[in-house]
């Protein structure tokens, strides 16, 4: 079961997907006087869209921690002898790139990586979202600790203009405008109350725009 997730590295800057540029035409702004603040609201936006589609926009190196395997151990093909994909796995549900290396913690609290062998990263006929990684036997000696397994994967997007990669990974323009919808909400609104001001949520806005590229979990 997953329990813990922590990003290590970006590749990327949130500028990388939605440029100082393109939030000032968005604002109608052409002066520098706000170019700092305006900065700071592209992060945040970034960051916002992240936390609510479960996974990093911006492309990076993310670890996620398990306590413990689902499922039961790998079964054999009697036919041809060779494992079936159907055993203990852990299961990513973000938006996976590449996994690039899996670990387990030993009973000396020592951060040891799974030979390539030991386990089958599942592919994925939905693209580029959860991926299922099985393993053919547990580890000899595992530690107590809450975090027993450690995936480690590259998530997120690439910038557009990104060469040579599949162009499901390339940034949408859909969560671009939702980022840049709040940073238009934000900059022209400055306190978390207006004062005889009535808010009402802007039809076919944030949500609609990002719904689609949520993590959607299937059981």
């Amino acid at each position: 079961m997953f329990v813990a997730r922590r990003y290590t590295a970006f590749a990327n800057l949130a500028t990388d997907y939605v440029s100082l540029a393109d939030a000032k035409q968005h604002l109608r702004v052409t002066a520098s006087d706000d170019d700092n603040y305006i900065s700071g609201l592209i992060s945040m936006a970034l960051d916002a869209c992240s936390n609510y589609l479960g996974y990093s926009i911006k492309k990076g190196t993310a670890r996620y921690g398990f306590n413990a395997f689902t499922g039961s151990p790998a079964l054999i093909n009697p036919v041809n002898g060779l494992n079936i994909p159907s055993g203990n796995y852990l299961r990513l549900n973000t938006r996976c790139l590449a996994v690039t290396n899996v670990y387990y913690i030993d009973a000396n609290q020592s951060l040891t990586a799974f030979a390539a062998g030991d386990y089958i990263v599942s592919t994925d006929p939905m693209g580029t979202y959860s991926r299922n990684i099985f393993f053919e036997n547990s580890p000899s000696s595992i530690t107590d600790d809450s975090i027993k397994y450690i995936i480690e994967i590259s998530e997120g997007f690439n910038p557009v203009g990104t060469s040579s990669v599949d162009p499901d990974t390339i940034f949408p323009m859909a969560i671009k405008h939702a980022a840049l919808l709040m940073i238009g909400q934000y900059y022209d609104n400055r306190n978390a109350v207006v004062i005889g001001a009535t808010q009402n949520a802007m039809s076919l806005g944030f949500e609609y725009l990002l719904d689609p590229y949520k993590i959607q979990i299937l059981i």
